[in-house]
């Protein structure tokens, strides 16, 4: 039983939840199964990020082309590990994957506003400066 003190005082709940102790000690612990799915949503969130180093370098040729031009440009080069890595890029985000033939008989590949072209000129992994036909 409780006193009129303890009632009024706010003893009532912690006699209360005195009684809870054994409850709370029944609870499995599953810090394990949370540090599994934490870690799991984080290589998920790994292996599907947009940004990757070749989509940030030709960001970067967009930014510099549109600072000095205020529009953004018709066309950036690149080499064929660059052009591979932009396939796989459209192909793992779902992105259409637009690729034609020019006149001039190069490749071509629309990335966000600009055109990237394959050129056999260039080394592998190069990324040419953006430009305007």
């Amino acid at each position: 039983m409780l006193s009129r003190r303890e009632l009024i005082a706010g003893g009532a709940a912690v006699h209360m939840a005195a009684g809870d102790g054994a409850a709370a000690q029944r609870d499995d612990d599953n810090s394990r199964e949370l540090y599994s799915i934490r870690d799991a949503l984080i290589a998920l969130r790994q292996d599907h990020t947009v940004v990757t180093p070749t989509v940030n370098e030709l960001r970067t040729q967009q930014r510099n082309f549109f600072r000095l031009n205020q529009r953004f440009p018709q066309c950036i080069d690149v080499g064929i590990r660059v052009w591979e890595r932009m396939q796989d890029w459209h192909i793992a985000h779902l992105r259409p994957l637009t690729i034609q033939r020019t006149s001039d008989g190069h490749w071509q590949m629309d990335f966000i506003m600009s055109v990237i072209v394959l050129k056999y000129e260039l080394p592998e992994n190069e990324i040419g400066q953006a430009y305007d036909r």
